[in-house]
């Protein structure tokens, strides 16, 4: 067992203590994650409804969970019960929040489309009402043009390096995505969850909840959905897309801005089979490589779309020609 699982399970257990003065052996906690990322997620036993995560100063945005959660539930965000947050060392610490139990968007898959719209449109309200918070807590650094530009460079290391063996550095030098990073860094912001996938909404009771909403930053709506509607865990198809943007336009009461869209698609799918790449080859966890043939397909089909509109066509051009 890794030695920050058993620390992770030391300490949550004496949080439980020092909260209640009720006692549970750190062996009882259930590891349900831990990752790369210095973030392990434990569930103490059903009768305390609690999950205890305990994070490293491995990535920044480990640390802004708890002010985070605190502040989006003070809005009336659904996310879950933040009980007890204890600092450790610097970017190092852990808290006791609400378990919301297992089932989450991903777990749907199979469900018929009726049953799996309704529970898009919970969380599409729910990620509308998160878009409009006015945060007045530390945010994670901005989407700007070198965070788009990191994305794109992350897709072309790993991807299209990795795991197709193309020169990054050639598709890196090409003055499209450049210009439709920059382009996108002009729009106006909004508060975005950043990692708005299946894995990270859950339903408890009938109401979709956030998690994993630490990286937290501002970004484009649009960024968020096309996280969530082209997610490739998912994979809907694209009549669900269709009829999925279409109750997002009438919870929000404005059309898409398809072009707008189409670019954060592409960029968010960029990071995505990235991370795939990353993750299957560097950590050695090949189950993320199998997700890659989705991701791809996807893309292709985004960027199939995205070649109607002047703003993204020449990004979506040349990523036909390598994917």
């Amino acid at each position: 067992m890794p030695a920050d699982v058993r620390k992770a399970r030391h300490v949550l257990a004496q949080m439980l203590y020092s909260l209640s003065e009720e006692r549970v052996s750190p062996d009882e906690l259930e590891l349900i994650a831990s990752g790369a990322s210095g973030r392990c997620l434990l569930r103490f036993p059903a009768e305390y409804g609690l999950l205890g995560i305990y994070w490293t100063n491995d990535r920044a945005d480990n640390a802004a969970f708890p002010d985070a959660c605190g502040g989006l539930r003070w809005a009336g965000i659904p996310v879950p019960n933040l009980t007890f947050t204890k600092r450790i060392a610097e970017g190092c610490g852990a808290c006791l929040v609400q378990d919301l139990g297992s089932t989450d968007l991903l777990s749907m898959k199979d469900a018929p489309w009726k049953e799996r719209r309704a529970a898009y449109n919970k969380a599409l309200r729910a990620l509308h009402a998160f878009h409009r918070v006015k945060p007045n807590w530390e945010l994670q650094p901005p989407f700007d043009t070198t965070l788009y530009r990191w994305e794109q460079g992350y897709f072309a290391e790993h991807l299209l390096g990795r795991h197709l063996g193309l020169k990054a550095a050639d598709w890196l030098a090409n003055p499209a995505p450049m210009e439709m990073a920059q382009w996108l860094a002009t729009l106006p912001r909004v508060p975005v969850h950043r990692d708005c996938q299946s894995q990270n909404i859950m339903f408890k009771e009938g109401k979709a909840y956030f998690i994993d909403f630490q990286g937290m930053r501002m970004g484009l709506a649009e960024y968020d959905l096309a996280s969530l509607l082209y997610d490739p865990y998912m994979a809907l198809h694209p009549v669900e897309v269709e009829e999925l943007l279409r109750d997002w336009e009438e919870i929000c009461g404005e059309p898409v801005d398809m072009p707008v869209f189409c670019a954060c698609a592409m960029q968010r799918l960029m990071q995505a089979l990235g991370a795939f790449a990353n993750i299957g080859y560097n950590q050695k966890r090949d189950w993320y490589l199998n997700l890659i043939p989705t991701g791809l397909d996807t893309l292709r089909h985004v960027a199939q779309r995205a070649l109607s509109y002047e703003p993204t066509a020449p990004t979506a051009s040349w990523l036909l020609t390598v994917v």
